[in-house]
């Protein structure tokens, strides 16, 4: 069965996730302040895609085992490419430095599992932290398609979205809440995946168009309004560059839902768009750690080559996992596990 490709999500995993790459290069340092910033929001972008593209999925599974297959071998392969680098990376500067205060095998292979948030182990890498509420937003989706619920799914959407801005607005004081908010942390960013989930339905339904945008629109002023309680963002920026960046987000999907959004389709963004998942998961720490560090720091070059530099690095490594590791094993992984699957039925 050929699915569904929207290569305007495509170019926009792309724009993520270079935002996120350029937003980490600058963090801390003055150049953050000619907007790189606001590159911490590319994660809600994320979000919103992953949100719309759940549904495209589901349309293809007939069963739960199904879905999480094709989840398993869509992450786990990049996933534990970039974490062994990474590890292997902090190995190496443990041993020629002498130096083994960031690295832990227990570190590792608690990693390994992507649920190391519950295991209380550290990441090796910051990015890794979205990686546990992408998997809390599929296990959530799984129990609605396993229990028949998604034909239901935007009365869940709506009332989960006023559950959460109710109970964090005014009782957020509340231990409980406070804990809850904490260990459940895609309640943080669920407007917007529900977000994604109604643009889904707009451009496949065509159909009470008024009332979708209606919710749309309630789950940007929903998130806006969780600016002071969740995620990262607002150690970078403020609630009015948040506020401009998701509604920047929220225009670029309603232009793609209009097919207006087509311009931005071509071969670097789709590129960039192939690349983006191992792109996030290895930029980080090998560049802002060692790269740019070594570059512009003990070598003296400037700071815009060194980070151009590092950018070079980054890409390089993330088609290499892409193209060498993703694409053929990913494919391998869910072969093999669809027939130990059914030699099981």
């Amino acid at each position: 069965m050929n699915k569904t490709r929207f290569k305007e999500l495509d170019a926009l995993r792309g724009l993520a996730a270079i935002m996120v790459v350029l937003f980490h290069f600058t963090m801390g340092k003055n150049q953050a302040d000619l907007g790189f910033k606001l590159g911490t929001t590319g994660v809600d972008l994320f979000f919103i895609i992953s949100g719309f593209v759940i549904l495209l999925s589901l349309k293809y599974v007939k069963k739960s085992s199904q879905f999480i297959i094709n989840r398993i071998s869509r992450l786990y392969p990049t996933y534990w490419a970039s974490v062994t680098l990474t590890f292997m990376v902090l190995l190496f500067h443990s041993f020629y430095f002498l130096d083994f205060s960031k690295v832990s095998i227990v570190e590792y292979f608690g990693n390994m599992t992507m649920f190391q948030f519950y295991l209380k182990i550290p990441n090796l890498d910051d990015s890794y932290w979205t990686m546990i509420v992408e998997l809390l937003f599929y296990g959530f989706m799984l129990i609605l398609f396993h229990f028949k619920l998604l034909k239901h799914i935007n009365k869940i959407g709506i009332f989960l979205t006023f559950f959460i801005v109710l109970m964090v607005h005014f009782q957020f004081e509340n231990i409980w809440v406070k804990r809850l908010f904490y260990y459940m942390p895609l309640i943080q960013f669920w407007p917007l995946f529900f977000t994604g989930i109604l643009f889904y339905q707009i451009i496949t339904k065509h159909s009470n168009l008024t009332k979708y945008y209606g919710m749309v629109i309630l789950c940007l002023f929903s998130q806006i309004s969780l600016f002071d309680y969740s995620g990262y963002s607002k150690k970078f920026i403020d609630f009015w560059e948040y506020a401009v960046m998701l509604i920047f987000y929220f225009s670029l999907m309603t232009l793609f839902v209009n097919g207006k959004l087509k311009f931005i389709i071509n071969k670097p963004s789709l590129f960039l768009g192939k690349i983006s998942f191992s792109l996030y998961l290895i930029h980080q720490v090998i560049s802002t750690e060692y790269v740019i560090p070594i570059l512009s720091g003990k070598l003296n070059f400037n700071f815009w080559f060194s980070s151009g530099i590092a950018l070079v690095c980054s890409l390089i490594l993330a088609t290499g996992i892409t193209f060498l590791i993703e694409v053929p094993y990913s494919k391998k992984m869910k072969n093999k596990l669809y027939k130990t699957m059914y030699k099981r039925l």
